[in-house]
């Protein structure tokens, strides 16, 4: 969601992650965070373009805590700190929290123009691939992808000739066309996108259901792009 600096000022307190450094930032009443299990909340500045990044985010009234919380340049490069440093953020993979979120305004517009965020369940232990700067990969051995590698759809599918809905292959476009970092590990495979909880454009207004899913595409033609440690 966005704000301006009219909106009320919070010092964000910290519970977990990253709390050595003081935050503060201006954030709309009524704002909440997502209701799945990460209850991030992404609030960006259209005054400073800064990013507030919040991770188990909760607000009680009058304070707002988080897991833990960042601030980033909306502008900047897609992650907490340089290239090849390493640093946590509010993913898994240290990546600014709105980096390949899928928003609906992308789905209304026929494209994507940016690669996807995507969570797997079986993801490297002790290996960051660049971009990343930080990973809670959790299966040893290089069977499983580092977070940072990108996979990307093969090109050569025919994913307009798909039977799909048109939502699905505007999705299935980008995996091919600018592919999906892995950023996270999760319960299951899922790709990340812009929740409703704070208004905006509804998802069931470009056709795309509630719970929808991705298994229409064809994961056995999608490979993973050379990466290397960070």
């Amino acid at each position: 969601m966005y704000s301006r600096n009219s909106d009320p000022l919070y010092n964000i307190g910290c519970t977990l992650y990253g709390c050595g450094t003081a935050v503060s930032f201006h954030i709309p009443l009524g704002a909440h965070p997502e209701t799945a299990s990460d209850g991030h909340l992404v609030v960006i500045n259209l005054d400073t373009w800064q990013e507030l990044d919040m991770w188990i985010a909760s607000f009680n009234g009058s304070t707002w805590t988080a897991g833990s919380r960042y601030l980033t340049d909306a502008h900047g490069w897609g992650a907490d700190c340089p290239l090849g440093q390493h640093c946590g953020g509010a993913v898994a993979a240290g990546f600014a929290a709105f980096g390949g979120v899928i928003r609906p305004e992308e789905i209304q517009q026929g494209h994507i123009d940016h690669a996807l965020f995507l969570a797997i369940q079986l993801t490297r232990s002790g290996y960051i691939a660049c971009p990343a700067t930080n990973t809670d990969g959790q299966t040893a051995g290089t069977t499983a992808i580092p977070e940072g590698a990108r996979i990307q759809l093969d090109p050569a599918f025919n994913v307009d000739a798909q039977p799909w809905p048109q939502w699905e292959k505007v999705v299935a476009h980008a995996m091919q066309n600018y592919g999906v970092y892995i950023g996270d590990t999760g319960g299951s495979m899922a790709l990340m996108a812009q929740g409703n909880q704070n208004g905006g454009l509804a998802w069931s207004s470009v056709g795309v259901p509630d719970g929808p899913s991705l298994g229409n595409l064809p994961w056995g033609q999608f490979r993973v792009l050379q990466f290397q440690g960070c």
